[in-house]
């Protein structure tokens, strides 16, 4: 049999599977000669070579990403949940529009629709369209609603459910939802994941979220790695002035760049921005944010868009605590909120009930190093091109 050897072991990997029909890995070591992280670290190279990884008693199959969708494609992954996902990605495609791209998101959620639901006028997502959904039953929070009304772009919202280690959902309509993208008329799609999992379509770029909250050993041990080498474009969120300098940011983008050394890294904060004037008014915040980005959120409402915040909560994903938090906001005028979790069944049937305008929030990106515009234009011109070479 033919030897590789003489580089590291992830290049002679590389170099067996180009070299080879091979179709799956036999791990016939053991420790010291392969520790466990080192063995992810294989497992990972594998995966991105559509390998699959196989030891004594242990099996990781490589998620299959099928060609689904013929047109240009940028994943939009996350290391998590509550990392700011559905916020860059609603970023990237109105950036990407304003070039004059026709944009579509394609989205997958555990609160998702049972078949795909499309949403082609994004002017039709409103607050009372919302909670006539919830109202009905339905979901009203999905990240295809979210994306609609933010990125004013064509979105299809998909279930999913469950994850595995390399992000593959157990179950999902993902296919049904690409294959109406295909036939919408449109010239740029993004595929956003959800949490951990990523969709089952492949891509041609690829942007990786992560929280600079989130243990290093996220991205950088475990299969954090596999991910990180299908990364064009690593969006670090919730990098606030008390990390911006810390240790463990340095490692995580020296590990990151030590990992896939043509990743684009861009450190970023979240600050909203709510699609009514709140200007002079007195309003109550909820969010999904902790309790020290919630109140960070509050005070950049009051110094930035001249609001005065009577109050907030950061249990938008805890109903129990958010209907006891919400009992504060009696009195006030605006309720501001994400739409996320219990944003429209709980705060705005609240706002209703009491006859408080309510107003939502759009998470926003804001680089705080690089240019976040000009990566995503980059990137997009990396799909287009990869796409047209293939």
């Amino acid at each position: 049999v033919p030897v590789f050897g003489g580089s590291s072991a992830e290049e002679d990997l590389r170099a067996a599977a180009g070299a080879t029909e091979a179709k799956i890995v036999f791990d016939l070591s053991d420790e010291p000669v392969l520790s466990y992280e080192k063995r992810f670290s294989l497992i990972s190279v594998a995966l991105v070579l559509g390998l699959d990884y196989e030891g004594a008693d242990f099996t990781f199959r490589a998620p299959p990403r099928c060609r689904l969708i013929h047109k240009p494609v940028i994943g939009v992954w996350g290391t998590g949940k509550r990392v700011g996902k559905t916020g860059v990605c609603a970023f990237a495609a109105r950036r990407i529009a304003s070039g004059g791209a026709d944009v579509c998101i394609l989205t997958m959620g555990r609160g998702g629709p049972r078949k795909p639901e499309v949403i082609v006028s994004p002017g039709l997502v409103t607050d009372e369209y919302l909670r006539d959904r919830a109202g009905a039953g339905l979901h009203a929070a999905s990240d295809h609603f979210e994306d609609a009304m933010f990125a004013r772009v064509a979105t299809v919202g998909c279930r999913r459910a469950g994850g595995g280690m390399a992000g593959r959902p157990f179950y999902s309509n993902v296919a049904e939802g690409a294959a109406i993208v295909d036939g919408l008329d449109c010239d740029m799609v993004l595929c956003e994941g959800s949490g951990a999992a990523i969709p089952p379509v492949r891509t041609d770029a690829v942007i990786l979220v992560a929280s600079a909250l989130q243990p290093e050993s996220v991205l950088l041990s475990y299969l954090g790695p596999y991910r990180l080498l299908q990364t064009d474009l690593l969006v670090v969120t919730m990098v606030e002035d008390f990390l911006e300098s810390s240790d463990k940011l340095r490692k995580l983008i020296d590990g990151v760049q030590s990992i896939n050394p043509g990743v684009m890294v861009v450190k970023t904060v979240f600050r909203p921005r709510p699609l009514a004037d709140i200007e002079g008014r007195e309003v109550f915040l909820t969010s999904t944010a902790s309790d020290e980005a919630v109140e960070i959120q509050a005070r950049y409402l009051e110094d930035s868009c001249g609001a005065r915040v009577k109050g907030y909560s950061g249990a938008l994903a805890d109903r129990a605590a958010l209907e006891t938090d919400l009992e504060r906001a009696l009195g006030a005028e605006v309720i501001a909120t994400e739409l996320k979790a219990a944003g429209v069944d709980t705060v705005s049937a609240f706002a209703k009930a009491n006859g408080i305008e309510l107003v939502y929030l759009e998470n926003v990106p804001v680089p705080i190093d690089g240019n976040l515009d000009g990566l995503i234009d980059r990137l997009a011109r990396t799909a287009r091109e990869r796409h047209g070479g293939q």
